[in-house]
């Protein structure tokens, strides 16, 4: 383990990772977007948001070192189950370039993660995350599961890797340094106001595709009564109001989370 890096260089490190890691996402998901198939299409953009937004979450963590164990642990799952599922069921060929991004990230967070695990301590973490894969055959929503639902697990083999992610998590926690947490607080609120505008874009964009999914299909039903069809607009504004208040909710909770990491 690397004693040399501070705290806030440890998060910067963090943040450039996520924020190449995200744009390159970001242009593989536009390439997806190009397909002829809507399903490949829909799901590209949901996954982009899923992404992005996972990756930022991790890392605005509080603890720069278990942010790091946390994205190595998100990045190995989600390159885990885009290779076994997403691609062979959906993505096919046109899944290539996002398997790359996740290959080059999954080697560019191991030089990242060598600050705060020695080799055997990262070998650790990948085993528990294969280990949890193996155990959870049929979950292919990822995104956020975090080191810490290892140690949350109970019986058996589990239990077993729940002691060895609560050892690593304890490590972790004795070599955290505290020294200038307010240049570290300072810095990912930078990070934050920076990287938010390009997710809530992403979830516009979302919104506004399931809306007119949803138009369509009620459309293709053909001619309507007028009573339905004034039941249908009525649902399309109430729609539409959910989605200015969903809008203004994230913007609360942001300037709630803000100031929470304000007052740190």
């Amino acid at each position: 383990m690397d004693a040399t890096l501070s705290d806030l260089e440890l998060q910067q490190q963090l943040e450039r990772f996520t924020t190449q890691f995200s744009d390159r996402i970001t242009q593989a998901a536009a390439e997806l977007e190009q397909s002829t198939d809507p399903a490949v299409r829909d799901e590209s953009l949901r996954k982009n948001l899923l992404y992005v937004s996972s990756a930022i979450e991790i890392a605005t963590g509080p603890n720069p070192e278990l942010n790091i164990l946390d994205m190595v642990v998100f990045v190995h799952l989600s390159r885990a189950i885009l290779e076994k599922h997403w691609i062979p069921r959906l993505y096919g060929r046109e899944g290539a370039m996002l398997a790359d991004v996740f290959a080059k990230a999954e080697e560019e967070l191991s030089d990242v993660a060598a600050h705060s695990l020695d080799p055997e301590q990262r070998s650790q973490l990948v085993a528990l995350a294969d280990d949890w894969l193996a155990e959870n055959p049929g979950q292919v929503r990822v995104e956020g599961v975090r080191l810490a639902d290892f140690s949350a697990a109970a019986g058996g083999a589990a239990a077993d890797r729940a002691g060895k992610a609560k050892g690593l998590l304890a490590s972790v926690k004795a070599a955290a340094r505290t020294a200038n947490q307010a240049m570290v607080l300072s810095d990912r609120y930078l990070f934050l106001v920076h990287r938010l505008p390009s997710m809530w874009r992403l979830q516009a964009r979302l919104a506004a595709r399931e809306m007119l999914a949803d138009a369509v299909l009620q459309l293709s039903g053909g001619p309507r009564s007028p009573v339905v069809r004034f039941a249908n607009e009525a649902q399309r504004l109430a729609r539409r109001g959910l989605l200015f208040v969903g809008v203004a909710g994230a913007g609360g909770v942001l300037l709630w989370r803000l100031r929470s990491i304000a007052r740190r």
